[in-house]
């Protein structure tokens, strides 16, 4: 599935999700770019910055984010070239341990994470000038452990390269609640194609829907979660039913008052 979050001030709020096909080529790009294309920034909003992983920086996908007057930051596959006809993986192979230089990096949380990075100015076939990042936890970890960010935020600093790539995470985040709070994929049903779309869609509904109720309880300084939003409606829940246990066992008390 494609999965469109939308971040911001500690909210993180699946805006759109869609199951993909597997016999359509190419389909989680096509569907990324559908949802691009839908999202409607509210008026607030003054900058947007894409982020996604190595499996969506499609050509087709980046030109769109630039005719809407966007900003990405995405991993970048190996197999991506330059204009020179060199692929990427080849500057992830050759530069040496010297050219690295460790950056302070934060987490979406705001802790500090260091990272060991390159960076340079580069021309991407069918893409233009981009900034690329090497990135790496270990000074001594081999090529196979570097992780290739591509900005078109040319001014920006490596090190806050890497901390607004490492916001994409609240991906994985809402992909893990989902899963763990709301049982999506767990649901027991037939393999007609509609069904399995709207056992995808449901606990997404129910996400948006605790979001909605509970989302605004708690300190977005130090963060929440589903588990902490689900905690809170059953005690709702819990509160309405003992008020209504209450309630009744009153109003009886009150008519055998009165019939006495």
């Amino acid at each position: 599935m494609v999965v469109l979050v939308a971040r911001w001030n500690g909210f993180r709020i699946p805006i759109q999700m869609a199951t993909i096909d597997p016999e359509c080529k190419r389909h989680q790009n096509i569907l990324f770019r559908q949802m691009l294309r839908d999202f409607d920034a509210p008026a607030w909003v003054r900058e947007t910055v894409v982020l996604g992983d190595a499996g969506c920086p499609a050509n087709d996908t980046l030109k769109r984010i630039e005719e809407l007057g966007w900003t990405y930051v995405f991993a970048m596959p190996r197999t991506r070239k330059f204009t020179n006809g060199k692929y990427v993986r080849d500057l992830v192979q050759h530069p040496p341990k010297l050219l690295y230089r460790r950056r302070a990096t934060s987490k979406p949380d705001g802790r500090r994470q260091d990272d060991w990075v390159y960076m340079r100015q580069a021309e991407l076939h069918q893409l233009g000038d981009v900034t690329i990042v090497l990135s790496k936890k270990r000074r001594n970890l081999g090529p196979n452990r570097v992780k290739i960010i591509v900005t078109n935020l040319l001014d920006m600093s490596a090190g806050a390269v890497i901390t607004q790539y490492s916001i994409r995470w609240c991906v994985e985040l809402v992909i893990k609640e989902l899963k763990s709070g709301l049982h999506l994929g767990q649901m027991q049903l037939s393999q007609d194609a509609d069904r399995v779309e709207r056992s995808v869609v449901l606990p997404v509904c129910a996400y948006l829907l605790l979001i909605h109720l509970h989302g605004r309880d708690q300190d977005l300084r130090q963060g929440w979660s589903l588990f902490q939003l689900k905690q809170h409606f059953t005690e709702r829940l819990m509160q309405d039913q003992v008020n209504r246990v209450e309630q009744k066992m009153q109003q009886k008390c009150n008519e055998i008052n009165a019939a006495a």
